[in-house]
């Protein structure tokens, strides 16, 4: 019953704050999202499983029905987005009716299985539609968030993992994940619903927190604390990819962007305090293990050959929605539930799933997006845009070593939001129109004072 309840509230505070202001719908769509892996485990009931989607849900009843004051130029960018979009969105509930022809899971499961086919992908659009005071307020709303988080992460390095997750159906991944240093200790997730979830949205959130830090330069101290509290949570929640990913993010941003001095001086500072805190807790160096250069190569040949190649071979059309792990299927519905495809793989999922054509489709959206290159612009903070379309780059780029990238919560909402901030970023600049020039001219010329005198030629000057 608890569950219904929160789901129902995250509708209602979703809804009502995106009526407020999109910054703000979002910004408490990532606050349900931020929580519902501990709120999940400590109400294990059928509806909390839904708190996050009751969210998305008041997101979409607010921004879809809200009345716009003008229209915004969305460009050709915009244009093909919408398109990708409605194509990513149709394809799905086409491998459904075909999902008869082959041995799929049960419908309820494919239900299921439209979370992470369709649910998500709307926030694409709403990504593309987002100005510089909406942007400016998720940034705020991602800055406490992740304080939060790095709260929730020391007290569980202090305390344990049990006063925080109760051993049940909902944490069982969570307590199997103990391969952290000769101790076998457990990973650290904060209050997401695994390690990994945890390390990859806050890592989406650091091209925030750096824009904040360009925007708001009386807040830069808090900022630049956050900044180092959120790096530390990557090495905190001991999964390594998140840290693969950040060191591939900085290379590119010093590459693709001409960074000031006082730039890399400060990445440099921050670097070298996490570096000092990380070298003195064994527990934070899980990351050191990918040395072992075998190990690696192995891992990766694996997840690329086997695991892709094996699915376009043996499943051309796919298996249908649900068919692959990384779908979150409900405790109440395993009984419905055929075995899922391990994959390590999120194309390979993709493929699993969609079939050939949906994995061309999606493949060719991404190459598509790649190519949006944010532009310089006024006002706007250059190194920031270029991290988030860098950021949103290099989780696609790394999406062949492993899975859930469109299932984590709330890290998937986060990615697809920059993958349509980053379209929205090349939106044409509004057009000012006459009148509004004259009543700003109206504004700034002072009551009752003659409008200024033009300039008037010399008599000699006509004469000649």
């Amino acid at each position: 019953m608890i569950g219904l309840l929160l789901t129902v509230m995250a509708i209602v505070v979703t809804m009502f704050a995106t009526r407020r202001a999109v910054g703000h719908g979002l910004g408490a769509l990532m606050m349900f999202g931020y929580f519902y892996g501990i709120l999940r485990a400590r109400f294990l009931d059928g509806f909390s499983h839904f708190i996050c989607d009751g969210a998305v849900l008041g997101l979409y009843l607010a921004f879809f029905t809200r009345r716009r004051k003008k229209s915004v130029r969305v460009g050709r960018d915009g244009l093909a987005l919408k398109l990708w979009v409605k194509v990513l969105m149709v394809w799905p509930l086409c491998t459904m009716v075909l999902s008869p022809l082959f041995d799929s899971q049960h419908f309820f499961i494919q239900i299921v299985g439209l979370r992470v086919a369709i649910l998500l992908l709307p926030l694409i659009t709403i990504g593309a539609s987002l100005d510089e005071d909406d942007l400016d307020r998720l940034g705020e709303w991602m800055l406490w968030l992740n304080v939060v988080a790095f709260a929730f992460a020391l007290a569980e390095l202090r305390y344990g993992l049990e006063p925080f997750f109760p051993r049940n159906a909902s944490t069982a991944i969570i307590y199997l994940s103990t391969d952290v240093g000769e101790e076998g200790l457990p990973r650290i997730p904060s209050t997401f619903n695994n390690a990994h979830a945890f390390g990859g949205t806050v890592l989406m959130t650091l091209p925030m927190l750096l824009r904040r830090w360009h925007r708001r330069p009386r807040g830069r101290v808090l900022t630049a604390a956050v900044l180092v509290c959120s790096v530390l949570c990557l090495f905190i929640c001991a999964a390594r990819q998140p840290v693969v990913q950040l060191l591939a993010i900085i290379l590119l941003l010093l590459f693709f962007t001409r960074v000031s001095i006082k730039v890399i001086g400060a990445v440099v500072g921050l670097g070298l305090v996490v570096g000092l805190v990380v070298m003195q807790n064994p527990r934070f160096q899980r990351f050191a293990t990918l040395q072992d250069t075998e190990y690696v190569s192995e891992r990766v040949s694996w997840s690329v050959n086997s695991s892709l190649l094996d699915v376009v071979t043996n499943y051309p059309l796919g298996n249908g929605l649900g068919s692959a792990a990384g779908t979150s299927i409900p405790f109440f519905l395993l009984d419905l539930a055929r075995p899922q495809h391990g994959l390590e793989n999120e194309f390979g999922r993709i493929a699993m799933e969609q079939g050939i054509l949906g994995l061309i489709i999606w493949m060719s959206f991404l190459v598509w997006l790649v190519t949006r290159i944010p532009p310089r612009r006024r006002g706007a903070s250059l190194v920031a845009d270029r991290m988030i379309w860098l950021t949103m780059g290099v989780m696609w780029l790394t999406a062949f070593i492993g899975t859930g990238l469109l299932s984590s919560v709330p890290g998937s909402a986060l990615l697809l939001l920059w993958m349509g901030a980053v379209v929205g970023m090349r939106r044409p600049a509004p057009v000012v129109k006459p009148r509004q020039v004259a009543a700003r001219a109206s504004v700034s010329t002072p009551t009752g004072s003659p409008p200024p005198a033009l300039p008037v030629r010399p008599l000699e000057a006509v004469r000649r």
